[in-house]
Order: C-alpha cells, then structure tokens, then sequence
C-alpha cells in the first residue's frame, strides 16, 4: 500500500510541474506560435486532463461513481474522447494527401521545366499540329479517291442554231 502512495504522490506531481507551466501564462499565449492541429492537440489534452483530476480528486472524496457529478464528468471525458479521434483521424488523412501526387501537376510542372528547351519546344508543336491535322488529311484523301472512282458526266453537245 506505501508503494502505491508513493506512485499517486509522484504522479500529482509531475501534474503539478506540468501544469504550473501552464498557469504561468495565459493558454492563447503558449500556443500563438503553433499550427492549428497543435493548437486543437493541447486544449483537448487540457480538458482530458482537468476532467480526469476532477474524477480523480471525487473517488479519492469517497464519492460513488452514480452520483450526478460524476457521472457528468464521465460523459466530458467521453466526450473529449471524441475529439480526440477526431484530431487523429484528421491527421491520418493529411497524412493520405501527402503521398498522393497530382498527375496534371507534375505534367504541368516538367513542361513547364521542359519547354524552355525551344527544340523540345518546337518537336512538341509539330506534333500537335500534326496531330490535328492528320483526320482532315485522311478526310481530303479519302474524298479525292471518292470522286477520281466515280467519272465525271459528259455534258450533252449543244446544237449549232441555223
């Protein structure tokens, strides 16, 4: 039983350091230099951890754990809970979009990169040129063997008028 004494002892105070540090300056102060996700990070730590000192600090009072009070803390810590997945979802997702790559971006990018060359520049027109203008070439040919197949009508001689 001295063991565990000793162990809850340590633990409150590490509690304690931790959050002197935290009461030394106000909240938005101590996160003004974090990213949003960093910032979401320390205030649901906070309320997890003001609301389990408050659960602790109400079993260590004896309270029952059907009391209202206690019972409310137990539905904060479920619902800071939830917060928490939501911030870990949320960075397992940007975690998805990083390694995902934008495939017209990178073809943007390495033209772009590329086209500074003026012979690749120059290859790259000529074949899109080509390329559009290859169906009407086959159309054109295509028309011409049509009418070269088919002979031309001879037109009826016109009579001399006397």
């Amino acid at each position: 039983m001295d063991e565990r004494l000793v162990n809850a002892s340590n633990a409150l105070s590490a509690v304690e350091e931790y959050l002197d540090i935290l009461t030394q300056k106000p909240i938005e102060e101590l996160t003004a230099t974090l990213p949003p996700i960093d910032k979401a990070k320390v205030q649901v730590g906070l309320a997890y951890s003001i609301n389990a000192l408050l659960y602790v600090l109400l079993k260590a009072q004896g309270v029952s754990s059907k009391d209202i009070r206690t019972t409310q803390i137990k539905q904060e810590l479920d619902r800071v809970k939830g917060y928490i997945q939501k911030i870990k979802y949320s960075e397992e997702m940007a975690k998805g979009r990083k390694a995902r790559i934008d495939a017209e971006a990178a073809g943007r990018f390495i033209n772009h990169a590329l086209s500074s060359d003026q012979v690749y520049t120059d290859a790259v027109e000529a074949r899109a040129n080509d390329e559009k203008e290859a169906p009407k070439a086959e159309a054109a040919k295509k028309e011409s063997k049509k009418q070269k197949a088919v002979p031309a009508k001879s037109k009826p001689a016109k009579r001399a008028r006397k």
